[in-house]
C-alpha cells in the first residue's frame, strides 16, 4: 500500500528527528531524505500536519518537530510486540542499551504448570513442577487447598498464594521468577526520566523483573509510564528459549533501530 505525500512526509520528519533531536525546515528534509516532493510542497503540508497536532513549530525561525501525538501514532504503526525477536548474543542487547539511552530487562519467560503434590511422610508436601520442585512443611490443611490446585500455572499459584496467606509458598515462587532474569541495564535513562518529571515514584514498580508478569505484550504511553515516554513488552527468543523483554524510554528514542540491532 502506497502512503500519500502527507504520510510521506510526516513519516521521514520522524525518523529524521529520531535520528538528530532537533527541528528541521522543508529545505533540509527535502535533502537529506531525498523526497520527490519540491520545498515548497513540503512546506504546504508542514502547516496542514501542524494544525492538526502532528508537528510543533518551536520557534518562529525553526524548522519543525513531531508532537508527542505523532511520535505515539508512529510508535503504534511500527513496533510489533506480538512478533518474536530472535537475539543471538546478549551483549548486542547491552550494546543497543547504550547505543540507543533505553532502560530493558530480558528474561526468561517461565510459567510451569503445577504438576503433582507429594506427600513425605508427615513432614513435607513437595510441589511438582514441568522442571522446578518447591519443598513446604507439612499441613494437611495446606495438602487439601493445594490438591485442588493441580495443574494451575506457577504464576495463578503465586497470586493465589499470596492472596490467601501462604507467605512461605509465595516466596519461593517468587524466587524462582527472579531468577529468570538474563539482564536489566540502562536504569541511568530511569533516571534522567525521573529528574526531568521530578518523580522517581514509577522507578522502583518497573526495576523489578516481576513486574513483566502484571503485563500483556504491548506498547505502553501511560499508566505506570511518564509523560512524554514509551514502554515495550516485546517477545523475543535466545537458541531454545522463549523470552519477555521489557524497555522503557522516551518517546524519541529510536526503538525500532534498537531492537533491530539487538537482534542482528
Amino acid at each position: 500500500m502506497s502512503l500519500s505525500k502527507r504520510e510521506i512526509i510526516l513519516e521521514s520528519i520522524i525518523k529524521e528527528y529520531l535520528k538528530s533531536k532537533e527541528p528541521i525546515g522543508s529545505s533540509e528534509l527535502q535533502a537529506k531524505m531525498m523526497l520527490d516532493i519540491s520545498p515548497s510542497t513540503i512546506r504546504i503540508y508542514f502547516k496542514q500536519l501542524s494544525l492538526e497536532g502532528a508537528l510543533i513549530q518551536l520557534h518562529v525561525s525553526s524548522g519543525r518537530v513531531p508532537t508527542q501525538k505523532a511520535l505515539m501514532e508512529y510508535w503504534l504503526s511500527r513496533l510489533e510486540p506480538q512478533n518474536p525477536i530472535a537475539i543471538e548474543d546478549i551483549k548486542k542487547v547491552q550494546d543497543s542499551i547504550r547505543d540507543y539511552g533505553i532502560y530493558c530487562i530480558l528474561k526468561k519467560s517461565k510459567n510451569p504448570t503445577f504438576k503433582e503434590l507429594m506427600k513425605v511422610g508427615d513432614r513435607f508436601l513437595i510441589l511438582v513442577f514441568d522442571d522446578e520442585e518447591v519443598v513446604l512443611k507439612y499441613h494437611p490443611k495446606v495438602e487439601d487447598f493445594l490438591e485442588n490446585l493441580i495443574g494451575s500455572s506457577m504464576k495463578d499459584l503465586k497470586r493465589i498464594s499470596a492472596s490467601v496467606g501462604l507467605y512461605g509458598l509465595y516466596n519461593k515462587l517468587e524466587n524462582i521468577f527472579m531468577q529468570t532474569a538474563l539482564l536489566k541495564e540502562g536504569k541511568s535513562e530511569l533516571y534522567e526520566i525521573a529528574k526531568e518529571i521530578e518523580n522517581d515514584g514509577f522507578i522502583q514498580k518497573v526495576v523489578e523483573p516481576q513486574f513483566l508478569d502484571t503485563l500483556d505484550m504491548g506498547v505502553y504511553f501511560d499508566d505506570f509510564v511518564p509523560s512524554g515516554c514509551i514502554a515495550v513488552k516485546q517477545h523475543a527468543t535466545m537458541d531454545d528459549d522463549s523470552l519477555e523483554m521489557f524497555c522503557l524510554g522516551k518517546l524519541d528514542r529510536d526503538f525500532e533501530s534498537f531492537f533491530n540491532q539487538a537482534k542482528e
